[in-house]
């Protein structure tokens, strides 16, 4: 340390050597380098109209002290003067741009079990890690429409019964072997083959997958189908990693835990306790994505037991994000380093009437309640973050339907014979005030425990308690609420967010032959009109089509009036601001929020406009 302050101080008096003073311990006269002399000779011999450096060196020296004030205070002012200019310059002309790197951490509620897609529907953190490891032969855009993501071209044989669909060229696995058409035919026989047992078995149940050629496959369907294309969203296995484990073994192999698909991100590592739990799992940017290439590098994804201590670690820095946190616990959070954005699904919460009830059967009842009930007031009620809707379908606004009106709700109540004594507050049947309670307007309403629903059927009870009923309403978990419902269908009216799948499908909540066992017609209705325009939007062949048979099929489940559309729920994606590139979502399933990752970023550089 010591020699380089030493060589520094002799470059400083061999620079500015006229600074240099005579040894305090010494009386004689202080002799100047002979170099010295040489410079000043040359100065006055070689003048310049420009200074050179080493005759600037002298400044000090020629100068008198005011002049010397002057000059350094102008030069001080020059510089000043200078570099706000630069940064004026550089403010216009310069700008803020997404680069490359960094890392992105999430936090998941739940922990990942079988990170393979054909089984990754039974668990949302499954699902999580597929979307960003594997990737499939259609993806869906905003307006929940299928876009080719593996395909390249695709189009309808045999009037709508077959698609044929034609694989790029350019992609690879991340062990660099290509994708192609046995990968393809492997991925959704496995789906179908029982010992399998995929979730998704159901959705492919009659389709016949023919490999064409290598890079070509056909599906061929029992009637055409539209929407088709929707379900083609699964992840692409690689057949020569699964080929040579038995179809029974399938859930038990080491693949499912390090797996290998053509998506943006490859799995890296992951760790886990002492009881096997694994507590976090670290992605890295494929070199071999052939889409997009994702501006973050590596994300890391922990797990967590409930959202409380997801919450807890947002705000004390060890996540950047939480994603689905219900609006009003977004200011839980350290809000002056969080952001919100808005994640919507084709999610609804319905109130659905159980049309078998000896009272709800009628209905004319049935209307007269759902005539006093508004879905704009109630998402002003609940939440800036709600909307309302007017359709079993989410994203559909049908403009025929009924306006609210309290009053004439009142009238039609009036005109089926429920009379509201003077000085009584329930209505009754008839004109006996002596009614058992059998004929009295009482109403129970059965409601997951969760705060926004809650609040949905706390303003039921008031709109319908202004008409002259008694209501009341029963909470319990979501999960045992609808065991019991679905079992004893012993209920009156169900408050439940009713989530569809990705092709927008009715069948499960509407089909008459969902009303017996476990099926999910929560309304218990069995109609053959529904039945009928379930049909025409299953054999619509074209978008139009579609879209046309889902208006009609709205229609006639709005005048059973067998269950009031009341909102469209969103939900948050709570991030740290370093977080950049994410907005407001229209996804299809919740892990779908992560097909936009390659628009985030987290590092910035400047960059000349």
């Amino acid at each position: 340390m010591y020699p380089f302050f030493e060589r520094l101080r002799t470059t400083w008096k061999r620079v500015f050597f006229w600074q240099q003073t005579p040894p305090t311990d010494s009386s004689d006269e202080f002799i100047p380098h002979h170099g010295h002399d040489h410079n000043l000779v040359l100065s006055v011999t070689s003048p310049r109209r420009i200074p050179r450096w080493k005759q600037l060196r002298f400044i000090n020296r020629v100068l008198d002290q005011s002049e010397r004030r002057l000059f350094w205070g102008a030069l001080i002012i020059f510089v000043v003067a200078f570099g706000f200019a630069a940064y004026g310059i550089a403010s216009l002309n310069l700008e803020r741009v997404p680069a490359s790197g960094g890392e992105y951490t999430e936090g998941l509620i739940g922990s990942p079990k079988l990170i393979n897609p054909l089984f990754a529907p039974t668990n949302d953190v499954d699902r999580d890690l597929v979307t960003l490891v594997f990737s499939g032969l259609f993806r869906l855009d905003p307006n929940l429409q299928a876009q080719p993501d593996l395909v390249s071209s695709y189009h309808w044989l045999d009037d709508g019964k077959t698609l044929e669909i034609k694989l790029r060229e350019d992609i690879r696995f991340h062990d660099g072997i290509s994708v192609t058409a046995d990968d393809v035919k492997f991925t959704y026989d496995a789906i179908k083959n029982p010992e399998w047992r995929s979730p998704l078995a159901s959705n492919f149940h009659d389709v016949e997958i023919i490999k064409v050629d290598s890079q070509t496959v056909q599906f061929h369907l029992t009637a055409p189908d539209a929407l088709f294309p929707n379900s083609l969203t699964v992840g692409i296995l690689p057949i020569h990693i699964w080929e040579d484990i038995p179809d029974a073994s399938a859930r038990l192999a080491d693949a499912n835990l390090k797996p290998i698909g053509s998506g943006p991100y490859q799995a890296s590592s992951f760790t886990r306790d002492g009881r096997g739990n694994i507590l976090s799992f670290q992605l890295k940017r494929s070199p071999a994505f052939y889409g997009l290439t994702p501006m973050i590098e590596d994300i890391r994804l922990r797990f967590y037991a409930d959202r409380a201590q997801a919450l807890s670690a947002l705000n004390n820095g060890q996540v950047d994000s939480i994603a689905f946190v219900p609006w009003a616990d977004t200011d839980k959070g350290r809000t002056d380093q969080l952001q919100a954005v808005s994640l919507e699904l084709p999610q609804e919460t319905v109130a659905f009437f159980n049309t078998k009830d000896k009272l709800l059967k009628d209905e004319k009842l049935r209307q007269a309640l759902s005539l006093a009930i508004d879905p704009v007031e109630l998402a002003s009620v609940v939440g800036d973050h709600a909307k309302a809707v007017t359709s079993p379908f989410p994203f559909l606004t049908d403009t025929s339907s009924t306006k609210p009106d309290l009053e004439q709700a009142r009238k039609e109540l009036d005109a089926l014979g429920w009379k509201l004594g003077e000085g009584e507050t329930i209505r009754h049947l008839g004109t006996n005030t002596t009614s058992t309670s059998s004929t009295l307007l009482m109403l129970t309403i059965d409601v997951p425990n969760q705060a926004d629903l809650l609040s949905v059927a706390d303003h039921l009870k008031r709109r319908w308690s202004l008409l002259g009923a008694q209501v009341e309403v029963r909470t319990d978990e979501a999960e045992p609420l609808l065991r019991s419902a679905l079992e004893t269908r012993n209920y009156q009216i169900l408050v439940w967010n009713v989530l569809l799948s990705s092709d927008q499908d009715l069948t499960p909540f509407w089909a008459s032959a969902n009303t017996a066992g476990r099926g999910l017609n929560l309304s218990n209705i069995a109609d053959r009109d529904i039945d009928a325009a379930l049909t025409n939007v299953q054999n619509a062949t074209t978008t139009l089509a579609v879209q046309t048979a889902q208006l009609k099929l709205s229609n006639v489940i709005r005048a059973r009036a067998a269950a009031i559309f009341l909102l469209r729920p969103t939900y948050a994606l709570l991030l740290n601001k370093r977080v950049m590139g994410v907005s407001d979502m229209v996804i299809s399933r919740p892990s779908d929020r992560l097909l936009q990752i390659a628009n985030w970023y987290v590092n910035e550089a400047l960059h000349w406009k």
